[in-house]
């Protein structure tokens, strides 16, 4: 039997990306909760949902970060806030010395990611943020590239959208404008898509081209939800990048809805090299599935989670998961991945694939897009 030698404390809990990152170091035989904590003045629902997370794991709930972080029980932070409060909470994190799980993006201001990639190399700590570089899909199109199968590099193309949500309500005719800055990421009801899900395609991107990036253009629009439209914040965003050896990038990140895909949404790379032309989809292969069984069908929008965003409100809600194609690589795993990735980089003492460095330049190129498609015109990093 594997002895338990990470013992994770983790900051926020439940409606937040923590309650995938929680499950899937509870179930790798390497790694258990002992905790969690948050800081002190936040919201009592923060609280509240803090603790519903401390006492699925069985574990002592901290209202106070300071007494937190001066445990002794503790190897590993898993870190996931709400964005606006990110840098200093990372910050404080840093200051532990232990190695640190960084929920996506990593900050929302180009000062937040200054100061955590300063404060997480000026204490020597591991860390890394969470993309899907250890799906089975991106892996396969590292090695394809490595193998010099196609050749040098010239162009890569990565896609993530997500169907979650009902589509079609979106008002029509509505032309809206992006914001070149914004300071403010959360909302019940929806969320900044391509902040929130285009950064997985700009991550790949980044991981496989292996270069600075030189400029960004990008677009934003509301095609599907009157949830974001009413938020003033876009549903879908598109870009590209140019790197500065001369490849280019394109990465698309988006909501879709429910309906719009048999599974959770079209996610793919392409890489285009001199020697040829390669895609590797999440989906394939895949089984598809025939039956006179009805649809699924969407339950009553949860009041604290009207887009199905959270896995806590999709089983209160009863979201029904769609079995129309069964995968070969189940995407309920692509977590348990990329813990087991983080773990195996801290038990080897190597660099885990998206370190501070990546996620820094992943979400500075996420910022810049929102000024390209705020001003109409390419950016330069």
């Amino acid at each position: 039997m594997v002895s338990k030698t990470y013992r994770v404390l983790l900051i926020s809990g439940d409606r937040t990306h923590q309650e995938g990152y929680a499950a899937a170091f509870s179930n790798d035989p390497r790694s258990e909760i002992v905790g969690v904590a948050d800081e002190a003045d936040v919201s009592n629902q923060r609280h509240e949902w803090n603790r519903a997370m401390a006492a699925r794991y069985s574990v002592p709930y901290y209202d106070n970060l300071d007494e937190a972080l001066a445990q002794r029980d503790v190897d590993l932070i898993s870190v996931c806030p709400e964005i606006e409060r990110r840098g200093r909470v990372i910050l404080r994190c840093a200051g532990r010395g232990l190695p640190l799980f960084l929920d996506k993006p990593l900050a929302g201001t180009p000062e937040d990611i200054s100061d955590i990639q300063a404060a997480v190399n000026g204490a020597g700590v591991p860390a890394q943020m969470y993309s899907f570089t250890s799906t089975p899909w991106a892996r396969a199109a590292k090695e394809a590239l490595q193998s010099g199968d196609l050749g040098d590099l010239i162009a890569v193309h990565a896609e993530v959208m997500f169907a979650k949500g009902r589509a079609g309500t979106a008002p029509g005719g509505l032309n809206r404008s992006e914001h070149e800055f914004s300071d403010r990421f959360t909302f019940t009801e929806a969320k900044r898509e391509l902040f929130d899900l285009g950064i997985y395609p700009i991550v790949l991107c980044l991981w496989l081209a292996d270069s600075p990036v030189k400029q960004v253009t990008a677009h934003t629009a509301n095609y599907f939800f009157a949830e974001h439209a009413a938020a003033d914040i876009e549903d879908f965003g598109v870009l590209t990048i140019e790197f500065e050896n001369g490849v280019v990038g394109s990465a698309v990140g988006g909501r879709i809805g429910f309906y719009s895909h048999p599974k959770i949404g079209p996610h793919g790379i392409t890489v285009s090299g001199t020697g040829g032309t390669k895609t590797f989809s999440a989906w394939d292969p895949h089984i598809e599935v025939f039956s006179d069984e009805p649809r699924p069908l969407l339950p009553s929008p949860h009041p604290e989670d009207p887009m199905s965003m959270w896995r806590s409100t999709q089983v209160e809600s009863g979201v029904p998961r769609k079995m129309g194609w069964v995968a070969f690589e189940d995407e309920t795993g692509w977590g348990a991945d990329e813990m087991s990735s983080f773990l195996d980089s801290l038990d080897a003492d190597s660099s885990p694939d998206v370190g501070v460095g990546l996620a820094a330049s992943a979400t500075e190129v996420v910022l810049a897009a929102y000024q390209s498609a705020a001003r109409g015109r390419p950016v330069t990093l």
